[in-house]
């Protein structure tokens, strides 16, 4: 019978387990996360694993790791042209970092040390942060060697590495966790120069060439190619997706084949310069469509994104935060099927809204007149050189009766005719700008009213006086005013609520001459000028007459007798 161990001593295979055990345990995560880390070299000609490792390792022994990590075995024959894994902890790198060049909203920059801070234009991003935007946020980001990323909405983006090797040649790793990123290169990759993106579905490698990300949901990522062509790699396969082409990867699957990106949009018809927000555009109308996506840049290279929207084909987009200057615009579309085109643009958009088109401040615009002229008044601007007025007599403006210039803030009409009128002025500046016109105002002439000729002839059996007049146009009833002056101020009847273009004289009136003038009220209560005075003469019977035949008649007895 085997005897026991009681001295309590460990063997020295058990004490090896337990002191790799707590390394393990306690080794930094960071360590553990860059030792799986793997990065791609390219094997030249005429070298081998030896050359490597002093090229690029730390410790020329390193080619051993290479070699394990890569499945080779003696005599470890490696091939020109083609690609070995070796691990980010064993290679001798600069590290580098990257600039952002824009920002729109507040996005976030997550550090190593997990502390989350505000990201500006001009900050740098280093390997091991991650760049976070929310709802309308964008993020431009641009690398060594004029490499660019431009990180959409709703994106959670990790730079995992970006280094020059021993050899001063780029790499770079992005992890991509969800949302959308468009990576673009302006020339060829050199064969040890890397520039991959990794979704938690796939792997896309690209040489020169530009390219769309997108994180559809938690099982789908979506590769489109702009420029050149992308490798795209899952579950132990690749494709090969070419510039106009899409391909989407289902987890845990390999990728789907290519698919045709649809064709792209027409750019919206645009008007010459905009004079007011918001800016109203109407997206595009195209068969097989879902969705129209329009995207307004500060630059023509398309580098500095400002705002996006989505509209369905033929609906508007609307622009309402974009101060005055110049943009540029791109717009694609997006099929059934979730793959989005090639973008159409740039196109220049100009916007210019100050000065703003004047405002009238007098009169109130439906306004009666009974006066043949009428004086408009608007706000005066700083930014005026003159303005321009039209004078019209149909809402749109087609029959002018005025048209000038003016570098006052009023205007008064020419001797109008009865009837409606519309006016409008517009503000031009010394650059030749101007703005829109401003809302047009409208009134009314109403005709003046006429006592015509009085008939002050007795009427009826009782020999008063009743006094007529033409009717007017649009009146609801009449004022009238007799006096013995000119001035109306000694008045002997006044009467303001008459029906109609009549008075009877109820009293009596002595011989002489009396004024009389009147005025219409429209059926909202607008009051007319009254009429120049009219004279009206009285001339009742003689007294004396009865009387001087009844002294003729005794005479003419007295004589006969």
């Amino acid at each position: 019978m085997r005897s026991c161990n009681t001295s309590g001593r460990r063997s020295p295979a058990s004490v090896t387990l337990l002191l790799v055990f707590f390394f393990l345990l306690f080794l930094p995560t960071s360590l553990l996360a860059e030792a799986q880390t793997l990065v791609p070299l390219h094997v030249q000609k005429g070298t081998n694993l030896i050359r490597i490792a002093r090229q690029y390792c730390l410790r020329p022994s390193d080619w051993k790791i290479i070699a394990h990590i890569n499945g080779l075995a003696a005599p470890y024959i490696i091939y020109a042209d083609t690609t070995l894994q070796v691990p980010l902890s064993i290679l001798r790198t600069k590290e580098v970092s990257a600039k952002v060049i824009s920002v729109k909203g507040a996005p976030r920059l997550v550090t190593r040390q997990n502390r989350t801070q505000q990201l500006h234009k001009g900050d740098s991003v280093l390997p091991g942060q991650t760049v976070v935007t929310r709802d309308d946020e964008y993020v431009h980001l641009i690398y060594p060697d004029n490499k660019h990323s431009r990180i959409g909405p709703e994106s959670k983006m990790l730079l995992v590495y970006l280094m020059r090797l021993a050899d001063n040649n780029l790499q770079a790793e992005f992890f991509l966790n969800r949302g959308r990123m468009t990576n673009a290169i302006e020339r060829k990759l050199k064969p040890n120069e890397h520039f991959r993106t990794r979704t938690p579905m796939a792997i896309t490698g690209i040489r020169g060439t530009e390219f769309r990300l997108k994180v559809a949901d938690a099982e789908t990522s979506v590769v489109e190619t702009l420029r050149g062509r992308v490798a795209l790699s899952a579950a132990g396969r690749e494709v090969l997706v070419a510039k106009g082409q899409g391909a989407k990867v289902k987890k845990g699957k390999p990728p789907a084949p290519p698919h045709a990106l649809p064709p792209s949009p027409k750019m919206p018809e645009l008007q010459d310069i905009y004079r007011v927000l918001p800016v109203v555009i109407s997206a595009p109308r195209q068969n097989n469509i879902r969705s129209m996506r329009l995207r307004v840049t500060s630059d023509r290279q398309g580098m500095n994104t400002l705002t996006e929207q989505s509209a369905p084909p033929g609906k508007n987009f609307s622009l309402s935060t974009l101060a005055d200057g110049s943009y540029f615009l791109f717009v694609t579309a997006t099929d059934r099927q979730g793959f989005e085109s090639l973008p159409t643009g740039p196109a220049v958009l100009h916007i210019r809204t100050n000065p703003g088109a004047p405002i009238i401040s007098s009169p109130e615009s439906n306004r009666k007149f009974f006066t043949p002229t009428v004086k408009v008044r608007w706000l005066r601007s700083d930014l005026a050189d003159h303005y321009n007025i039209q004078l019209a007599t149909d809402s749109s403006f087609t029959h002018l009766i005025d048209r000038q210039q003016t570098t006052k803030d009023f205007y008064i009409t020419p001797e109008l005719k009865p009837g409606k009128y519309f006016f409008r002025v517009q503000l031009e500046t010394d650059d030749g700008f101007t703005t829109l016109y401003s809302t047009p105002l409208s009134w009314q002439i109403m005709a003046r009213p006429k006592l015509g000729s009085l008939n002050a002839s007795p009427q009826g059996k009782d020999g008063k006086i009743t006094l007529r007049w033409p009717a007017m146009a649009n009146a609801a009833g009449y004022m009238i005013q007799i006096a013995t002056d000119k001035s109306f101020n000694d008045l002997i009847a006044e009467n303001d609520n008459l029906k109609k273009p009549s008075y009877p004289i109820n009293f009596q009136l002595v011989n002489g001459k009396y004024f009389v003038r009147i005025r219409s009220i429209t059926e909202d209560g607008l009051k007319s000028p009254w009429t120049p005075a009219q004279t009206m003469t009285v001339e009742a019977e003689s007294s004396w007459l009865p009387h001087g035949i009844a002294v003729l008649g005794f005479i003419a007895l007295a004589i006969i007798l």
